[in-house]
Formats: structure tokens, sequence, C-alpha cells
């Protein structure tokens, strides 16, 4: 996931000097930020983790030694829509779902002193409802940066499956974010592709506590994650 967003960031930054240093070109969709709706399209990648958050009694609860949280690139597809707000303030609003797994890693001490791993892996298909200001800068004829801020509200339509396996780690169907990042906006000949990059902020504790010794060593799981996207509209 870092190779692939510090060969976007190269790319971007390629491309804008490019954009940067044309003077004399014939600029597409002239009149397009002049609309007061348009709509489209995003696909693109994530790569969400989790917060964790031990027991105040971590050591004493159980014998899980240790808990690691392991992020892996999941999916998202979805449409969007955009109401202009001013010259450079939009109001972005999305329906994405997304595919995305998360593993804990629990590390255990045995009776006998030794050390065993145990990995309880988790995944999820989610509804995703991102709603973001977006903040636009002069466009540069067929090129603009911008910065987008918000929230995004998830909702978990895998949380709280597997109920006959007693050990499995469940979570809640909740999940609010603070959501902010930036991107480039390309005018091409018949559509605008843009290129974005966002971090999510989990705000609730997603852990759904049952006494077991897998969730009582913990306090709490908050999300986190990176969401690299291109927009079609």
């Amino acid at each position: 996931m870092r190779r692939m967003i510090a060969c976007a960031v190269v790319l971007l930054l390629a491309v804008s000097n490019i954009c940067a240093q044309k003077r004399n070109v014939i600029k597409n969709l002239p009149n397009y930020d002049y609309k007061t709706w348009h709509f489209g399209f995003s696909i693109g990648t994530n790569n969400l983790g989790f917060r964790v958050d031990r027991a105040d009694e971590f050591m004493e609860l159980s014998n899980v030694y240790g808990v690691d949280a392991v992020k892996y690139s999941g999916f998202h597809v979805g449409p969007l829509s955009n109401l202009r707000l001013n010259k450079y303030m939009d109001l972005r609003m999305m329906f994405d779902l997304s595919f995305n797994q998360r593993d804990l890693v629990y590390h255990i001490v045995l009776d006998k002193g030794t050390m065993d791993v145990r990995t309880m892996q988790i995944r999820s298909t989610m509804l995703e409802f991102p709603v973001l200001i977006k903040y636009k800068a002069e466009r540069i004829n067929n090129f603009a940066p911008y910065v987008v801020a918000g929230g995004t509200f998830r909702y978990d339509l895998s949380a709280g499956k597997n109920p006959e396996d007693e050990e499995a780690v469940r979570l809640k169907h909740i999940d609010p974010c603070l959501s902010f990042g930036g991107g480039f906006d390309f005018y091409l000949q018949y559509f605008k592709l843009a290129i974005e990059l966002r971090y999510n902020l989990g705000l609730l504790n997603t852990l759904q506590p049952d006494g077991g010794i897998y969730t009582g060593c913990l306090k709490s799981l908050k999300s986190n994650g990176i969401t690299l996207s291109l927009h079609f509209e």
C-alpha cells in the first residue's frame, strides 16, 4: 500500500508539473465548474485497519501477551454526486460498497511458558456514505488541486456473523469516521477525472464484547484507514 501511494504521489506531481508548464492550451469542458449538480462514479482501493486499545488489566485478564492489528488492501465502488456551493467549494456525497479484511494477531502464553500465535480474520462488507466539503484551487488550464474534509458513515453488513464460532471477534454494525484528504482534478475532453487520497479516522469503539478470551483483553477497537480513489465525473 505504501508503494502504491508513493507511485500515485509521484505520478500526480509529474502530471501537475506538466500541466502547470503549459500556457497556451485549449481548455476542456470550459463550463463544467458552473454546473449546479453533476454526477459520476468512484472506484478505488483502501487499506483499513484497527487502533487497538488494550484493557486496563490486560495482563491479568488472560494469558494473551500481546495483540497486533494487520491491514490488507480492499476495494470499493459506487456512485457520487456533487453540489456546487460557490466558485471554490462543493458538497460531495458518495455511496460506496466496500470489501475489506483486517486481522487481529494474538500472542498467547501457554501453560508451559511457550508462546503461540492465533490470528483472527475479520472480513467486512460495508456500505459507506462519505459526505465531504471540497475546497478547490483556481483551475490551471485542465488541472486543479483540491482538499476535502467531512465525515463518513459506515454500516458493516458482515458484523455479528459466524455465531457458531464462539471465539470469533465480532464488531458492531455502525462505524462513523472523520475523513480528510486531497486530490487533483483533470479536465479531459469528455469527462473530468479526479485522483483522491483520503484518510478515515474512526470515532467509535466497534468491538462487540462477549466476555471471551479474545475480546476480554481489549478495551476498544477503532478503525482507521487510507482510501485511494478514481472519480469519473
